[in-house]
């Protein structure tokens, strides 16, 4: 990583190709378990756009309804032709415990072949985790992004800030409040498909070397 002042590349590693690729990420309360936006970032042959579904209320018909659509958001790309792509197992450790909260939306088997197809791909644990080396001392998604280059709009773009805007949102509901959490979450689908191109470059220029990383 000195010498080439980048990442360094040890292992192969594939990224699905498809018609529809979807950058998906949530936003969620973990002190209440409560999921209150589902977002998505597509590229299509249709163009590039932000899709997003929100809990408006902090109940569980508000967060199922949230959810519902998600799912119908989801189910309507041919499966085949849909590339899901996100940073870390949280969106789906979430997504399943979604499914318990309300089976009747989706099944458990639904859930574990939307997460296990080859056309899902959790960028931080399947492919930078096992196979790069960033010259970074965090692999956070901010922390990777911001190396990229990528900026957020917001001054401050953390989880943590979300959740406070969520709960400022309940109290007000001041529409310019849930436009911001809107946007940082728009960023963050936008920093992981910024991450997603990163790889599919350094995938093109892989260095392995067995005497540094034996088989």
């Amino acid at each position: 990583m000195t010498q080439n002042n980048g990442p360094f590349v040890y292992h192969e590693f594939n990224l699905p190709t498809a018609k529809y690729e979807l950058f998906f990420d949530i936003e969620d309360d973990p002190t209440q378990g409560f999921v209150y936006l589902h977002g998505f970032y597509e590229q299509t042959p249709r163009g590039n756009r932000f899709v997003h579904f929100i809990a408006k209320d902090n109940n569980q018909q508000s967060e199922k309804t949230a959810f519902q659509k998600a799912l119908d958001y989801l189910f309507s790309f041919p499966p085949e032709e849909m590339s899901l792509y996100y940073y870390s197992g949280h969106e789906k450790t979430m997504y399943k415990k979604l499914q318990q909260m309300y089976p009747e939306v989706v099944s458990e088997k639904e859930i574990e072949e939307l997460f296990s197809s080859k056309n899902s791909v959790d960028l931080y644990s399947d492919i930078i985790y096992k196979s790069v080396d960033w010259p970074l001392s965090s692999y956070s998604l901010k922390d990777v992004a911001s190396y990229l280059g990528f900026r957020w709009r917001d001054e401050s773009p953390l989880g943590a800030e979300s959740i406070l805007w969520y709960h400022d949102y309940l109290d007000s509901k001041d529409e310019k409040i849930l436009q911001r959490i809107i946007n940082y979450n728009e960023d963050d689908c936008k920093a992981t498909m910024i991450i997603k191109r990163a790889l599919e470059k350094l995938r093109c220029c892989i260095a392995v070397s067995s005497k540094f990383f034996p088989s």
